[in-house]
């Protein structure tokens, strides 16, 4: 498992339109991601670059590249051992991530597409979201809902099969997803994750 990290003026710009345009989402969720000083829903494109550019610290991304380039070194070995020994699904071997300064703190694109925000716990995010990578077929295929999704991604890092992470948290707030899922997942997670998963929808009926 390694990553691969990007980052520039091209990616910011697409974070923040993206960003806007799902303000409505974000609001509904009560996310309040990150934008340009200035910059707001009805900004312009031109508007939106010139943001950018005035903000744009090249320096301090390459500063943040190389500490989760060091941070990941330590953990990589475990960490791709006991993920392909849990999810046993052939996964990519490179993670390709992307740092911005905008948007909320992380986000993923199936099947090997990270983007973190640099203002937030850097390192703990990129793991949350590549566990994400992990579970999302089964989270499509079941049509698991977004908190509950996010529930099992902190159970499995606050679990002691993780624990050599250092990962731990807790998100503000699962919309009360934790009250079903937790039983569940102490039951058949490690064991049997695909009932794991087809379960859900029951018992959050």
């Amino acid at each position: 498992m390694k990553l691969e990290i990007k980052f520039g003026i091209d990616f910011e710009i697409e974070r923040v339109e993206q960003t806007l345009a799902k303000m409505d989402w974000f609001d509904s969720h009560g996310y309040k991601p990150k934008l340009p000083q200035g910059v707001g829903r009805s900004s312009s494109a031109q508007e939106i670059k010139a943001s950018v550019l005035r903000e744009f610290d090249e320096k301090k991304l390459k500063e943040v590249s190389d500490k989760i380039f060091f941070d990941f070194s330590k953990i990589e070995k475990q960490f791709s051992k006991k993920s392909k020994e849990v999810f046993k699904n052939n996964f990519p071997e490179i993670f390709f991530v992307y740092l911005t300064n905008y948007g909320v703190g992380g986000s993923y694109g199936f099947p090997n597409k990270v983007a973190v925000n640099i203002n937030a716990d850097v390192f703990r995010i990129i793991i949350h979201e590549i566990i994400h990578l992990f579970i999302e077929e089964s989270v499509q295929k079941y049509g698991i809902e977004h908190w509950e999704k996010e529930r099992v991604v902190d159970l499995i890092l606050n679990s002691k099969e993780f624990g050599f992470l250092n990962c731990q948290g807790w998100q503000g707030g699962y919309q009360g997803a934790e009250k079903y899922i937790d039983l569940l997942f102490n039951d058949l997670f490690f064991k049997y994750p695909e009932e794991f998963f087809s379960e859900i929808k029951k018992v959050r009926e």
